[in-house]
């Protein structure tokens, strides 16, 4: 979440307020040893009832506004609702069976996160997944401690969990900050976040051709600082597999959604994705001969290793990809977007023509292409530091990081595109599904509700008085 708020505020934006940044990660470092202190020895002086009442308001407020998200934005803001309502009960309870049960539920959260990210990097072997793969064993150890209660008892879970959360947070905040201060003027956002958290890279750098190396990328020249409306909008065209394959034979809506669709012939379809801006930039990445989805290769396709490389070529515009195919399922719009820099990570990226299904595919390069053109639209907005405490604060923000954690381990497809336009879109353009622009919507529906009801209700007393009269 923190790597996406950075990238949405810019490097600019970072370099001037690092001592700001380097503050909060000190702060939060510091209650996060704290609270860990806390859990381990035995007597909780942390508020937990406190926190219990904090948390069931913020629970009631994300379920209040869910039905306003899109796709999976609104999944994911029930299931974070439902879950923190179901936290906040058991810490409010303040019973050793609560304390009890929500041992389990992080243990079982961890489990299942741990289990996810050890499959896919031994599946998919993408770049760093043996990295991956250790951080999937830490999640397990951890599972593992949340289950036995020793040393904490099952009273300290809850702190625990939080402290080693800010402790880990904090000092991924001061490695930034201070490595803000080092990075030439030319360098960006996403350059920052490669280095410090070494995942997917942006511009790809590292593929197995004719990759621009950092120090390219390092020497070009700047983007212009404003981030005005742009003459024309920046369009993100998903196909989804359910979308685009013929006459699917059976319907499996999360599998259809995101991973790929069966037609009636038993071929595989996955979907696509591009992004255009008329009437000259159009990114769409194909392979230059079609690779063999049958079910018995689909497997070995997986795997994001070289072997598996294969010519890519660029399409040239969407009128004439859509009259060779179907027009596309959804259509994300962009208003705000930085033009310069998405030019620049297109000069850079065009010059490798490689596609690979899981690591270098349609839909990883729209999501490059997107985090290129949006990087930094907030911070030029309003230069105060506060934007970055108030992203944190929003759905969208931390239902684009879970959307990014999952394809950045696994694989960029159309379906996690589509969710993570809309997530991001959400966030720049905050009317009408921002968490604030939706709790003040439906504030104001309820009013207007409200109001409405009286006014029948009036009406309904009118009638019947005249009723009543002799």
């Amino acid at each position: 979440m923190i790597r996406l708020v950075l990238l949405l505020l810019g490097a600019d934006f970072i370099r001037r307020n690092w001592h700001a940044l380097a503050v909060a990660g000190l702060a939060w470092g510091t209650i996060g040893v704290s609270l860990v202190i806390d859990a381990l020895d035995g007597v909780l002086n942390f508020p937990l009832t406190l926190f219990g009442y904090l948390l069931l308001l913020e629970s009631l407020l994300t379920l209040w506004v869910a039905n306003s998200g899109m796709g999976a934005q609104k999944t994911l803001r029930y299931a974070k609702g439902g879950v923190f309502l179901l936290i906040a009960v058991l810490v409010i309870t303040q019973h050793q069976a609560s304390n009890m049960a929500l041992a389990m539920l992080f243990g079982i959260a961890f489990t299942i996160g741990g289990a996810l990210q050890i499959t896919s990097a031994l599946v998919v072997r993408f770049p760093r997944w043996r990295m991956a793969l250790l951080g999937g064993l830490v999640q397990i150890a951890l599972a593992v401690f949340f289950f036995q209660p020793y040393p904490t008892h099952y009273k300290g879970t809850l702190p625990y969990c939080l402290g080693l959360g800010l402790m880990f947070g904090g000092w991924n905040m001061i490695w930034l900050a201070l490595r803000s201060r080092m990075l030439p003027q030319q360098a960006s956002a996403a350059i920052l976040a490669e280095r410090n958290s070494g995942d997917d890279r942006p511009f790809d750098a590292g593929l197995h051709d004719g990759a621009p190396d950092l120090q390219a990328r390092l020497d070009t020249p700047a983007m212009p600082t404003p981030a005005s409306a742009s003459a024309a909008p920046m369009t993100v065209h998903v196909w989804t597999p359910a979308g685009s394959a013929k006459g699917p034979a059976r319907r499996q809506p999360v599998i259809d959604r995101y991973i790929a669709a069966v037609d009636m012939q038993g071929v595989i379809s996955t979907g696509h994705a591009a992004l255009e801006i008329q009437p000259d930039l159009y990114i769409s990445l194909y392979p230059a001969e079609e690779i063999d989805r049958s079910p018995d290769q689909f497997a070995r396709l997986l795997r994001a290793t070289a072997d598996n490389d294969v010519k890519g070529r660029y399409l040239s515009d969407y009128r004439s990809e859509a009259a060779a195919w179907c027009e596309s399922t959804e259509k994300i719009v962009f208003r705000d977007y930085r033009r310069a820099a998405l030019d620049r990570f297109w000069q850079h990226y065009r010059q490798t023509e490689i596609y690979n299904l899981t690591y270098r595919n349609c839909s990883s390069t729209v999501a490059h292409a997107l985090e290129a053109a949006l990087e930094g639209v907030i911070g030029a907005r309003d230069r105060h530091w506060f934007n970055a405490v108030r992203m944190m604060f929003t759905p969208e923000i931390w239902v684009a990081s879970q959307i990014r954690k999952r394809a950045v381990t696994m694989a960029w497809t159309p379906g996690m595109v589509l969710d993570y336009a809309r997530a991001l879109r959400a966030v720049v353009h905050p009317r009408p599904l921002s968490w604030a622009a939706s709790l003040q919507l439906a504030v104001r529906q309820s009013r207007r509700l409200r109001k409405a009801w009286r006014a029948t209700r009036g009406q309904a007393d009118a009638d019947s008085s005249l009723v009543k009269k002799p």
